[in-house]
């Protein structure tokens, strides 16, 4: 099944929110914190009002799932989930890692995803069965196959060190060439084009990497949650580039 014309209304309402990230970067008003203590601005809900407008108008019988506005059903059997701002705080610092993403679920499946980084002047996309690209370029995961070559980036470590999950992907990173800082949704545009090798995510939402899981499949990687399931819903995730996939998972899963 093709997905073009969703792929293209999705990523112009990806590069829509972008340009107002941009608008109003540097000069942003009151932020305020969820339940979580994460932050949320005006910016956030401004991108959600405007992407949420574009999708819903284009396939009104779709679903749509938002991180600030939730969810809202629809009769399709598909649903729109969309980070409006994704990276919030290094977005009130100055740091240009944030973005954009938006995915389409088909059933239970991305077969859309665009993370759009206004900042970085970058976009990257994929749909089901068509290969991933970065502005227009096609893009691939590493061929990496060594646990002691991986260059991995990791969250949640921290956030969950006394549990097991925690302690095991800590052990997990001491046996990585080379840990790296978590940078948000680019973390995951680096597992696609072959920057990075695995990433591992205790803390992700739906909306975060649901875009990223159609990409870097496209990109021939591999994702899952820290079970091993492939699912964007259990609030976990890990993305490689395949070949060290079924290791990290066995790693954080066996002991």
């Amino acid at each position: 099944m093709s997905y073009d014309r969703e792929l293209t209304i999705a990523r112009e309402a990806a590069v829509s929110a972008g340009c107002v990230q941009q608008e109003y970067q540097g000069r942003v008003g009151l932020v305020e914190s969820k339940s979580d203590a994460s932050p949320v601005t005006d910016v956030d809900r401004a991108c959600e009002s405007l992407i949420r407008d574009m999708l819903r108008k284009a396939f009104p019988a779709d679903g749509f799932l938002g991180e600030e506005t939730g969810s809202v059903e629809g009769s399709s059997g598909r649903r729109w989930i969309v980070d409006p701002l994704d990276g919030t705080r290094p977005y009130l610092r100055g740091i240009p890692t944030y973005s954009a993403l938006v995915a389409l679920e088909d059933g239970n499946e991305p077969v859309v995803g665009v993370m759009h980084f206004a900042a970085l002047k970058s976009t990257y996309w994929a749909a089901g069965g068509g290969g991933a690209f970065c502005d227009g370029e096609p893009i691939r995961v590493s061929r990496i196959g060594s646990r002691a070559r991986v260059f991995g980036s990791a969250l949640g470590f921290v956030e969950r060190a006394d549990t097991l999950e925690g302690r095991r992907l800590l052990s997990l990173m001491a046996q990585w060439d080379y840990s790296y800082g978590f940078m948000d949704a680019y973390t995951y545009a680096c597992i696609a084009s072959g920057r990075i090798d695995a990433c591992v995510n205790l803390l992700d939402k739906p909306w975060d990497c649901a875009a990223a899981c159609c990409i870097v499949r496209e990109a021939g990687g591999a994702y899952s949650d820290i079970a091993g399931d492939r699912s964007c819903h259990n609030g976990s995730s890990v993305f490689t580039n395949g070949l060290v996939h079924r290791d990290t998972i066995e790693y954080l899963t066996q002991f």
